[in-house]
């Protein structure tokens, strides 16, 4: 037998060996398949608890983003988040802050949100600014926080905070605004002896009607005095001063001074027969005007001849 003849007989007999092993095994296996036993989460790290799989954020391709941890608490608040309180200097600003369902392990507490100050802690007041109170309602579940005497410092953004987990909280939006008196006219009033007189204050941004509005006569209040002469009256946003019959005494500074506003001030200038100097500004002021047009009208007729 030559090599060719021994090479061929060695093949034939590795293919049958191979096709008597493979019809073993098929005879060995179990005609029907059945799906393999679920791993449990201990065998298994990528499935939780819950039978839920948890990517593994190092596979992950892009920025992964860990979800909030759930709320534990039943709380719920009625307020209105991101609301405003608009309040004029020196008055109290109420900012309220309803809140239900509050478990006695929880606490309401306010934080200023520009500094991040810790205010009030349920009733207690920890501000060493005493213009801080915290009122709680066991009816409405209202803990409001009350700033007396506010100032524009006092402005910005506070948190009424639930102390759960994790924190929740609604925001308060506080405006101060500055109210300001205005007296109507020129700052600078000419009238002549034994005329009368009537200065109109009018009050602006204000929040709410001042409680007095004073006037002064230089550091003399007015509004009480005993001169019959001098009468005040105040309305709707307006307070007028009246002087009747006015003589050379009552020449001099007058302030309109509103409740927790800035003031406004005119002054008098009570004249006898003579004319002010700034009415004698006008008319020579008037004069030259009239002058000037003169000259102009003359040089043109000249240019046009």
């Amino acid at each position: 037998m030559n090599m060719k003849s021994l090479l061929v007989v060695l093949l034939d007999a590795f293919l049958a060996a191979t096709v008597v092993g493979d019809t073993a095994a098929k005879a060995d296996k179990p005609s029907t398949w059945t799906r393999p036993a679920a791993k449990t989460p201990h065998e298994n790290p990528k499935l939780n608890t819950a039978g839920t799989w948890t990517p593994d954020p190092s596979q992950l391709l892009g920025e992964y983003e860990e979800p909030p941890p759930p709320r534990d608490t039943n709380a719920y608040f009625m307020t209105d988040n991101n609301t405003v309180v608009t309040v004029q200097v020196g008055m109290t600003a109420d900012l309220r802050c309803q809140v239900f369902d509050v478990a006695e392990h929880e606490t309401v507490s306010w934080i200023r949100r520009r500094d991040h100050h810790l205010i009030t802690v349920g009733a207690a007041t920890y501000s060493k600014d005493e213009r801080f109170q915290v009122t709680f309602s066991e009816n409405s579940q209202d803990w409001t926080l009350h700033v007396r005497y506010a100032q524009p410092r006092d402005a910005g953004v506070y948190e009424c905070q639930l102390s759960a987990h994790p924190p929740i909280g609604v925001y308060t939006t506080l405006n101060v605004i500055e109210a300001k008196a205005e007296i109507e006219g020129e700052s600078e009033i000419y009238v002549q002896t034994g005329s009368s007189v009537q200065l109109t204050c009018k009050l602006k941004d204000f929040t709410e009607p001042p409680t007095y509005v004073f006037w002064f006569h230089a550091e003399h209040m007015v509004n009480y005095d005993s001169n019959k002469r001098i009468a005040v009256s105040n309305g709707d946003g307006v307070s007028e001063l009246r002087i009747s019959k006015v003589t050379k005494h009552d020449s001099g500074n007058y302030t309109c001074q509103p409740a927790n506003a800035r003031p406004a001030s005119v002054s008098l200038h009570v004249i006898t027969g003579e004319t002010p100097a700034a009415m004698q500004r006008a008319s020579a002021t008037e004069i030259q005007y009239r002058v000037s047009l003169a000259l102009i009208s003359t040089l043109v007729a000249l240019i046009a001849l």
